[in-house]
């Protein structure tokens, strides 16, 4: 079937210019940027027999009706708000390869048994409440409204100020859950965010599982003193034992083995001037893995190492546990699909799991999941400089279109 290529560029590159910052791509969720970008993914949708809607937390569905509406639904989708500073493939990759896919079958008048469902979740990326996949935790009842009351972004704003904002009431989050019985199942389409498919020269990445992160916050209370007249065994540096804990983060990642991987992706000290000894400093700590053990593992290691600075440097230090996800093996039936979509459609491909987490490691919690990844040069992401040939968005689009037909089941 044919996917119109200048369309998906057009609209890719559309939304790359939605943005809060002049010059880069940022687009946080539930952000006036975001919001522009959801109603110009919906004007899209105008003129074509699709339903729209929204649910209780903001996520969007796009749907197409089948001859036997009644059946679960064949859902696919992404997400379309960013990083700071992002590049433009990460989630409106998947959103509007889904888009096209409906698009090309209102246009060409071709049917379907199961119904369609494009999904379009919000918040995927941590950026904005470090809380990621927030849409799709809430849909599969991972996270609920009292697990999120205590989310703050960095103005100090809460999750039910966001809402408020777009029209949506906190208060009534717990009703975006779904059921499982609703879904047959789920495809997401993504660039890889790594190296693997382009040095392997692989067109189609077909997942096999995804890892998934502990994401906690470290506190770190100090006392701030004068650089020049405090002696340095009279100091209580935070921000020293902020570096101390960072560098036990690496080291246990290394440790653990099972490709696990640690991150303090911002290390934050006050007062922040030359002459002062910080009193105070905040890490932001992001652990991963496949292996539930050696992921643990980590996050053991910085708690026993706390104790430790804590009473070496006289400091007093709180860890925040933000979230803890289940890595997820997805099932051999979608990795199957996948795979053979693939090789019939004359594109090599490599099995290999996610690094990175996504949606849809929460909708394997509702149904059979499958993810498909398409290379990503030199494996950049999150950065103005991902990039992603299209001939490989077109394959990655292609093969999501045959798997998510062949579970749809085309009639006439």
């Amino acid at each position: 079937m044919f996917i119109n290529m200048s369309r998906v560029q057009q609209i890719i590159d559309k939304l790359s210019t939605i943005s809060a910052e002049q010059g880069e791509l940022t687009r946080l969720a539930f952000s006036p940027e975001d919001q522009i970008a959801h109603n110009y993914v919906v004007e899209l949708c105008q003129g074509h027999n699709l339903q729209i809607r929204y649910d209780e937390i903001g996520n969007l569905f796009i749907r197409k009706s089948g001859t036997e509406d009644h059946l679960p639904v064949v859902a696919f989708g992404s997400h379309i708000d960013s990083v700071v500073n992002a590049g433009k493939f990460d989630g409106p990759l998947g959103s509007i390869g889904g888009l096209e896919i409906l698009l090309q079958l209102c246009e060409q008048n071709i049917h379907t048994r199961h119904p369609l469902e494009l999904i379009i979740f919000t918040c995927e990326e941590s950026s904005r409440f470090n809380y990621a996949t927030l849409g799709s935790k809430v849909m599969s009842g991972i996270a609920n409204q009292q697990k999120l009351s205590h989310l703050r972004d960095k103005q100090g704003n809460g999750l039910q100020q966001a809402l408020t904002n777009i029209g949506l009431d906190f208060n009534k989050i717990d009703q975006a859950k779904r059921q499982a019985n609703e879904f047959k199942c789920f495809v997401e389409l993504h660039i890889e965010q790594g190296p693997r498919l382009e040095n392997e020269q692989k067109t189609i990445g077909v997942v096999t599982g995804i890892a998934a992160p502990i994401r906690c916050i470290v506190n770190i209370q100090g006392q701030a003193d004068h650089s020049g007249a405090t002696a340095m065994h009279y100091r209580h540096d935070a921000l020293l034992g902020g570096a101390e804990l960072a560098l036990t983060v690496e080291q246990a990642a290394i440790d653990a083995g099972h490709s696990t991987v640690a991150t303090v992706g911002n290390l934050t000290a006050k007062p922040g001037v030359m002459n002062v000894v910080p009193g105070y400093c905040e890490l932001l700590v992001d652990i991963r893995g496949i292996h539930t053990g050696a992921r643990q593992s980590v996050f053991t290691a910085l708690k026993q190492q706390i104790e430790i600075i804590s009473k070496k440097r006289g400091l007093q230090i709180e860890l925040q546990l933000i979230s803890t996800d289940n890595p997820i093996l997805l099932p051999d039936n979608m990795i199957e699909n996948i795979s053979r979509a693939s090789q019939e459609l004359g594109y090599s491909f490599e099995m290999m799991p996610s690094g990175a987490g996504h949606d849809a490691m929460h909708m394997a919690t509702l149904c059979p999941t499958g993810m498909i990844f398409v290379p990503s040069h030199k494996g950049i992401s999150h950065n103005p400089l991902e990039f992603t040939e299209w001939k490989d968005v077109e394959a990655g689009i292609k093969v999501l279109q045959k798997v998510v037909l062949e579970q749809a089941e085309v009639v006439g």
